[in-house]
């Protein structure tokens, strides 16, 4: 590992040619990641965080500028090792688990792609994987439709987990949970990157998903990042005018964080 960021951007655009039509999806964007944060990237739809996500996980490539991760250029063409090294974990975990595979085999899988670990010591890698992520291991039995969505959302952390790597997309994680269960699943996704010391970046459209979660936060707008900070300095002094539109829909659970929104989403600052 570098002693600089873990993944950084300079200039990194993306446009999409669409018949005679160009769009550009994601403009001139610089970001760094730090190794062992929790980045979030926070945007409505439409506002190049997930083009971000897939030039990072390599979907697509980039149409401007360069990425490095760990120091080295990180293009679209990767070897086998770094691919392990950069995971996804999907808004849906059934649009990215077979429905007819169980569930010891999906977690399986990476362990055989990559070659991680003797073969005869994998069944057993798999049940660890299950208890760390808060499952039974006799759940390997099964397939994703006789569980629950938090369930099948800790799977695909597992699934996630299996290759061993050092950065995760989180791609809206929670948005298909109901609240309690999503609370449980962030806990899970906090603890898991503390003990093992890994690098989020969490791609979210709702602030208040990421407030207890995230290091930093870059805000996106139309392909551009408008802002980059700590998570303090974005809920208690934010620059840019969306941000604010942003705090201002967070749910607030007394009248004083109630007036201090109010003030925040009026003037940027905290009151005095």
């Amino acid at each position: 590992m570098t002693e600089g960021p873990l993944l950084q951007a300079r200039g990194l655009g993306k446009t999409f040619v669409v018949g005679d039509h160009r769009v550009q999806a994601l403009k001139d964007v610089d970001l760094e990641v730090a190794s062992g944060e929790c980045h979030a990237v926070v945007g409505e739809s439409g506002s190049g965080k997930s083009t971000l996500a897939n030039i990072v996980l390599g979907i697509y490539p980039a149409s401007a500028g360069e990425m490095l991760f760990d120091g080295a250029p990180l293009g679209q063409t990767r070897p086998r090792a770094m691919r392990r090294r950069i995971q996804l974990v999907q808004q849906n975990p059934l649009s990215s688990l077979n429905i007819r595979r169980r569930i010891g085999a999906s977690i399986r899988l990476p362990l055989d792609v990559h070659g991680i670990g003797a073969r005869s010591e994998r069944p057993a890698r798999v049940e660890a994987l299950l208890e760390e992520v808060g499952l039974e291991p006799e759940m390997a039995r099964r397939t994703p439709a006789s569980l629950s969505g938090g369930q099948r959302q800790r799977v695909a952390i597992a699934r996630a987990l299996a290759a061993e790597p050092d950065l995760i997309v989180l791609d809206e994680p929670t948005s298909a949970l109901d609240v309690l269960v999503q609370a449980r699943v962030l806990a899970l996704l906090d603890r898991l990157r503390r003990e093992r010391g890994l690098t989020y970046i969490f791609i979210t459209h709702d602030l208040a998903v990421v407030r207890a979660l995230a290091d930093r936060i870059s805000v996106f707008v139309g392909g551009e990042k408008v802002e980059t900070g700590t998570t303090e300095a974005i809920f208690t002094a934010p620059q840019a005018a969306f941000t604010r539109q942003l705090i201002g829909a967070v749910p607030v659970a007394s009248e004083e964080e109630a007036r201090m929104r109010d003030v925040i989403r009026e003037t940027g600052h905290t009151p005095g």
